[in-house]
């Protein structure tokens, strides 16, 4: 029975119906148009939004509708009542404040049950659809990451001008980079950036990101010079007309690019200039992941700062724990690893080396190996020699298969050390033709903590 002066649920109304059906429905069966219905509490086109399934209901304004179409909002909203704008600024901040488990939550629900028309139209659908990806990237979910920006790439292709398509394409280049798909990274990027030229879309937000973040990938195939190449034209670009912090992501890759060139110093300078220019923004995640990246130029050096590096590492752990997410995380854990086994301190190294790996999904294939790597030769320095190998080993093949070849040949010359240093000549020749198959390592010290596989620092972006 309903209360008195509220109408009974008109029997039309089916299970599957939408709600912009229902209010038609319910607003034609009390003879008011949309002008009537909406009275002083709402626009008019904003009903007809609303009937059209542009647009979603926050609670409020599904009982001012109720209450003038006289039932219960329960009868007008169904399933449908979201409050999309107010759980969006919750998540927002969920995520910002390094909360992305509460920002998966808040959004879950509603996220998954939005129609792909309902995104194409609806901005604020598509912000939180967006929001909820970096959550679940954050969260180290990489693989439900990238189905998520996937489904909003496809749509945000139809309206580049309107959405934010590129912002899109460069989380997916990232996290196809992370999985180690890298030439599926390499040819997203690149159309992406061909599209981009072609559809004259000069100053659209993201650009800057995602070209780093290709040139990240072309990096870790150890195609370095087509990286540099893209990067010194970005770093022009951005000279000239680009933000502060798109500059700085510029130079912060630059200097990625720089160091696996052999140009260590010229890697820290540039790393210097990026953290001055994101150093006057509130990208407190990229000023923390940056950190990280200066650590591995200084391990990179030869001989390597490690005591410098574990200083660095410490200070912006705080800070890379609370703002930038589950990888970068780990990612500062194998870096201190490798600074703890360089100052004498196995066990420690592999106590860390261990935590970055529990942070760690099966997808994240890169960072594993590089984690793996840093396992093993902690675990052969304390003499647990067997073990060492291989989880050595493991990381070399896992290298292997992503196509990242320099950086497995890193690890096979690491492990042909270790191998002729235990008097098992044909392992550590085996190891070492194994390392040769990746090109342009002659150059490199064969001490096996410098040319292990280096965590390389996750590719700015403002996510």
């Amino acid at each position: 029975m309903t209360p008195a002066g509220k109408r009974a649920p008109e029997r039309g109304d089916s299970a599957d119906a939408t709600f912009g059906q229902r209010l038609r429905r319910r607003r034609e069966h009390a003879g008011l148009s949309q002008v009537a219905l909406a009275g002083t509490a709402l626009h008019p086109s904003y009903v007809s939004l609303l009937e059209s399934d542009r647009r979603s209901p926050t609670t409020a304004v599904v009982k001012v509708l109720a209450a003038r179409l006289g039932i219960l909002p329960e009868e007008l909203a169904g399933d449908v009542i979201d409050d999309l704008g107010e759980q969006l600024l919750l998540a927002d901040a969920a995520v910002s404040t390094g909360r992305p488990g509460d920002a998966i939550t808040l959004l879950e629900e509603v996220v998954t049950t939005l129609r792909p028309d309902r995104l194409a139209e609806d901005a604020n659908a598509f912000r939180a659809a967006e929001v909820y990806a970096v959550a679940l990237e954050r969260s180290g979910r990489l693989d439900d990451a990238t189905s998520m920006y996937e489904r909003l790439r496809i749509i945000a292709e139809t309206a580049p001008g309107r959405l934010p398509w590129l912002p899109v394409v460069g989380a997916l280049v990232r996290c196809y980079r992370e999985a180690g798909d890298l030439a599926r990274a390499v040819d997203l990027g690149e159309a992406a950036v061909s599209r981009y030229a072609e559809l004259h879309l000069d100053g659209l937000d993201g650009h800057s990101a995602l070209v780093s973040t290709l040139a990240g990938a072309y990096s870790e195939r150890g195609d370095h010079l087509r990286a540099k190449v893209i990067l010194d034209d970005l770093i022009a670009q951005t000279e000239q007309s680009g933000s502060l912090d798109e500059r700085g992501y510029a130079y912060w890759n630059a200097a990625v690019t720089a160091a696996e060139r052999g140009r260590v110093g010229e890697g820290l300078r540039l790393a210097d200039r990026a953290a001055a220019l994101l150093s006057t923004g509130d990208d407190i995640r990229s000023r923390a992941r940056l950190q990280v990246t200066k650590a591995w130029l200084l391990l990179a050096e030869q001989p390597p700062d490690a005591a410098a590096a574990r200083r660095i590492l410490r200070a912006a752990l705080p800070e890379v724990r609370q703002h930038a997410g589950t990888l970068s995380v780990a990612s500062a854990e194998t870096e201190l690893a490798r600074c703890e086994l360089l100052l004498g301190r196995a066990d420690v190294a592999r106590r860390l080396a261990q935590s970055a790996l529990k942070r760690l999904h099966d997808e994240h294939r890169l960072e594993r190996a590089r984690a793996l790597t840093a396992l093993g030769a902690a675990l052969v320095a304390s003499g647990d020699t067997a073990a060492g190998i291989a989880e050595l080993e493991e990381a070399a093949d896992t290298l292997g298969r992503v196509e990242a070849p320099r950086q497995a040949a890193a690890v096979w010359r690491q492990l042909s050390e270790t191998f002729r240093r235990l008097g098992d000549p044909a392992r550590a020749l085996e190891a070492a033709d194994r390392a040769m198959d990746g090109a342009g390592l002659a150059h490199e010290s064969l001490t096996p903590t410098v040319t292990s596989a280096r965590a390389r620092p996750r590719q700015p972006s403002r996510r």
